[in-house]
């Protein structure tokens, strides 16, 4: 789900068509403006464009108050789209009023729809240069401005609907929680100007090492987070050792030095038959890091399975503060991969 330039969207903003439109019609979209991420375009597509939260819509809304199948768009012969609802449990309405089920209702231009009762979306077709604009500002809201991968907003909003699609497509899901070592010592002793460049060093380093469906995204500081749809935990494992032996193996030339780093990574893993909470697997990765640091930095530590039952149970904003822990006896139980130098 990352890649050089482009953003590519999960469910809620799916993957945008760069194909160009055919003829003189300019492509329609839906603008999110409330309950995703703002500024996301979600392209309507030229047959219709079925919205609700069901999987089988052209346009999954994972809220709680959008109906399985909620509303459809279409656009007829005459180049108009027309909104219509089909029945939905909390309403469609536009620019604040509620439309009638099975009604269809012509769209113009800045028109604003909303789903339920928090999904906002303005009705836009943008010409080429108003398009472009778009996908700019939308590209500075999601993207980490040292080293242009994913922030964390972006990836907190997006990994849940990530766990669903691959559990659909019969996969599991990794989580990888990926930490620079004695970061704080290269930047106090080499300049922040050097952090900087073994920050984005890193980050090209784990671009590579990844598939342009998987999620990544500079957790914060020195961190980094990687969301996998992947099979089995032995696969996540090797992603995760070929990232730590690629930044072991380089010299980073920073501030007119060579500079070589380490890092250490805590890997969880929900098989697709037996899914975890989010918030649990990355609670499990959180302390997988952290015995990783521990036992001597510069190695990955995997999951074996949930550290308790108390840690299976937190949600995804608990788990985020979970740092540190006071004892290692807290960390579940765990495999280790390391390079032959501890204490690093």
């Amino acid at each position: 789900m990352d890649d050089n330039s482009a953003t590519n969207l999960c469910e809620l903003t799916p993957q945008i068509d760069e194909s160009p439109a055919a003829g003189p019609q300019l492509p329609v979209y839906l603008i999110v403006q409330a309950g995703g991420v703002p500024g996301s375009m979600l392209r309507m597509k030229p047959g219709g464009t079925r919205v609700g939260r069901a999987s089988d819509n052209t346009l999954r809304l994972p809220d709680g108050t959008v109906s399985r199948h909620h509303a459809v768009i279409r656009t007829g012969g005459d180049g108009k789209a027309r909104l219509t609802d089909l029945a939905s449990m909390n309403g469609t309405y536009l620019n604040g009023r509620r439309i009638t089920n099975h009604t269809p209702v012509a769209l113009h231009d800045g028109d604003r729809i909303r789903f339920g009762s928090s999904i906002v979306v303005k009705f836009s077709r943008p010409d080429p240069s108003e398009e472009q604009f778009q996908r700019e500002m939308f590209e500075r809201t999601v993207r980490d401005a040292l080293t242009g991968l994913y922030n964390r907003s972006y990836f907190l909003d997006q990994v849940d609907l990530l766990a669903d699609a691959s559990r659909r497509r019969g996969l599991g899901l990794a989580i990888l929680l990926l930490d620079v070592d004695h970061f704080k010592r290269i930047n106090d002793t080499h300049g922040h100007e050097a952090g900087d460049s073994v920050l984005r060093e890193v980050a090209a380093v784990i671009r590579q090492a990844t598939r342009s469906e998987d999620l990544v995204a500079r957790y914060g500081g020195e961190e980094f987070i990687v969301a996998l749809p992947i099979a089995a935990p032995d696969q996540a494992t090797e992603r995760a050792e070929r990232i730590r032996r690629n930044l072991a193996g380089r010299r980073i030339v920073a501030a007119r030095q060579s500079l070589s780093i380490t890092i250490s990574i805590g890997m969880a893993f929900a098989p697709a038959g037996n899914p975890r909470p989010i918030g649990a697997l990355f609670a499990a990765a959180d302390l997988c890091l952290y015995q990783a640091k521990y036992a001597g930095r510069d190695r990955v530590v995997c999951s074996q399975g949930p550290a308790s039952t108390a840690t299976e149970s937190v949600t995804w904003e608990e788990a985020a503060n979970i740092r540190q822990p006071a004892s290692a006896s807290q960390y579940p139980a765990v495999s280790s991969r390391h390079s032959a130098a501890n204490g690093k």
